[in-house]
């Protein structure tokens, strides 16, 4: 369950740079613009978060965490 703020749903977007390879998947499938790719994955706008997951399920090095707070 997410905690509501005044009505929104927030989020919080993890990228172990370690485990990222750089595929650059999840800034392609992710709906809300959240990644952008500079060698690693980076979330340049993880405010925008749908909290839909597609970039864990995407991720085949397992580098992405999403996490609802």
């Amino acid at each position: 369950m997410t905690r509501n703020r005044q009505g929104i749903e927030v989020y919080l977007v993890y990228v172990d740079e370690g485990r990222c390879d750089g595929c650059g998947e999840c800034r392609v499938l992710c709906p809300a613009d959240v990644f952008s790719v500079f060698h690693k994955a980076v979330a340049v706008q993880p405010e925008n978060c749908l909290g839909c997951r597609t970039c864990e399920a995407v991720c085949r090095s397992g580098a992405i965490v999403v996490t609802e707070i």
